[in-house]
């Protein structure tokens, strides 16, 4: 039996059906605003989305609306009707808006004028994704009780649409995740290629959550270090100096956190968790959320710094591992000189003993043999003499981290470290000592003459060259005029002895930049 079908509901299943179709969250969205619209003749509409405490993050407007709201440039308030939506959840029919009490008079100077009001919330799971306003009948009309029966319909169908929506947004983020960290997770037991793995990290991080910086810092003692970035060079300075507090916090607890920094935006700081590797935390700041990622970007981001962990807990394993060889090595030197050198010396000295009582001839033979012996051993001694002598070597990094805690106490600050780079295998021993030597000079003229309240220090390395960077916020100079005793001249001979140059940057007022470039040798 054919059942017709009123207009209305043939219209409203059409749309339900048409909205149905797109798994885009951006487009259902869209088009639920603009199927209210057709259904109900509003010449306005828009769909607010609210964040979880119900401000107004984001507004999805029909075409005309769109051009109307253009120049207004400001998220609403909730105040007057557009906030009465969602403080009774329940759909509000306005004939006219200046006769009801709940008007505000408060719109913007540029935002048309609304005469007739129709507004219901938008429930996914019982809670608000966003509310629906319609405004301004076609024809000078009001909305009918007809008209907000079917906005009321649309808004439960739309709310099963949007859910789905959002769960397909989240698996394609989570799919696009996986497929980075497969990228990045591809050859992680090379150590030579961890600062890879990080830069790699920070700018998938960076990429999928539509942030201003990503970080992985690390905090050795009070020393805020910067292992890798991915952002503007002033922003992630900032960055540091703002989050100090909630940075040592997660470190501390080992909890992920999500701070709320504007509708739509957020900074999600997750812990690193390492067992060899030290402590360390990955900085997403001012991600842009939706709705739907509001929880998954938190969850993934704490996944990446598990990740990340196992990497670097890898790589220090494999560092310890060659330095127990080492040592072992060094063991078995100390027991070839007791075996072996020690032994044949006693040896012979007993070969020596024996002879007193020996005719010239034989006395000589044995003599003979006892200084075959003991050049034997002197070769040995030296042999061993020189292994041991090798001995290991303090990484640059180390010595950098204990120059800069040092200087702490002359600064009154501690220092933040970045870096970028293989720097321990940039160079020489020769060249470390003129690296740090560089360092200790150039923090030293900080402390003298800048006045600063925060530094900087940037170590970087590719294959060609090594970087080191000390930025001030201090008054600075200027470098026309500064006199002498700003010491740059021992700094230059320096990089220009190992084929480099120093650039100092300054002006009065903004800081002090060095940077001192050698080329990289190891």
């Amino acid at each position: 039996m054919d059942v017709e079908l009123p207009l209305e509901a043939r219209a409203l299943l059409d749309a339900v059906v048409a909205i149905g179709s797109d798994l885009d969250l951006r487009g259902v969205l869209s088009r639920i605003v603009e199927t209210a619209c057709e259904l109900t003749g509003a010449e306005y509409g828009v769909l607010g989305i609210v964040d979880e405490q119900g401000r107004f993050t984001e507004l999805v407007p029909n075409a005309t609306g769109a051009e109307a709201f253009r120049h207004i440039k400001q998220m609403p308030q909730g105040h007057g009707l557009l906030g009465l939506v969602p403080r009774e959840r329940r759909t509000i029919r306005v004939d006219h808006v200046e006769d009801h009490p709940a008007h505000s008079h408060s719109m913007p100077g540029k935002h048309p004028p609304i005469d007739s009001f129709l507004g219901a919330p938008v429930l996914v799971r019982d809670e608000a994704f966003g509310h629906l306003y319609l405004g301004n009948k076609r024809g000078g009309a009001t909305f009918t009780t007809t008209d907000q029966a079917l906005v009321e319909a649309l808004a439960q169908a739309a709310a099963v649409m949007i859910d789905n929506a959002r769960t397909y947004e989240q698996v394609e983020w989570r799919r696009r995740w996986l497929a980075t960290s497969a990228e990045i997770g591809n050859d992680p037991t090379r150590p030579a290629r961890v600062h890879e793995v990080l830069d790699e990290l920070v700018e998938s991080l960076r990429e999928l959550c539509s942030a201003r910086v990503v970080a992985a810092v690390w905090q050795e003692n009070q020393l805020m270090e910067v292992r890798a970035a991915s952002g503007e060079h002033d922003l992630v300075t900032a960055m540091v100096d703002d989050l100090g507090d909630e940075l040592r916090g997660v470190t501390e607890t080992g909890t992920p956190r999500r701070i709320p920094v504007s509708p739509g935006v957020a900074t999600i700081v997750v812990p690193v968790p390492t067992r060899l590797a030290g402590t360390g935390v990955i900085v997403v700041e001012h991600a842009r959320e939706t709705p739907s990622l509001r929880g998954v970007m938190l969850e993934l981001a704490a996944v990446s710094g598990v990740q990340l962990g196992l990497i670097l807990d890898r790589e220090q394993a494999l560092r310890d591992r060659a330095q127990l060889l080492v040592a072992k090595d060094r063991d078995r030197i100390a027991r070839d000189l007791h075996d072996l050198v020690i032994q044949r010396l006693f040896a012979t000295g007993m070969q020596l003993q024996g002879g007193r009582g020996l005719d010239v001839l034989e006395l000589r033979s044995r003599v003979d043999g006892a200084i075959g012996d003991l050049d034997i051993a002197i070769k040995e001694l030296r042999a061993a003499i020189f292994e041991l002598g090798a001995g290991p070597v303090k990484p640059l990094l180390e010595e950098v981290r204990s120059l800069l805690s040092e200087y702490a106490v002359v600064l009154g600050f501690q220092p933040v470290l970045r870096i970028s780079g293989q720097v321990d295998r940039a160079l020489t021993s020769e060249a470390n000592t003129h690296a740090l030597t560089t360092l200790r000079e150039a923090l030293s003229n900080v402390a003298r003459h800048a006045e600063a309240r925060s530094v900087v220090v940037e170590m970087s390395a590719t294959s060609a060259w090594f970087r080191l960077r000390v930025i001030d916020d201090g008054v600075g100079f200027d470098p026309h005029t500064a006199p002498s005793g700003h010491g740059s001249s021992n700094l230059r001979s320096r990089a220009a002895e190992l084929g480099g140059h120093l650039q100092v940057t300054s002006a009065p007022g903004a800081g002090t930049t060095l940077e001192w470039v050698i080329p990289a040798i190891g």
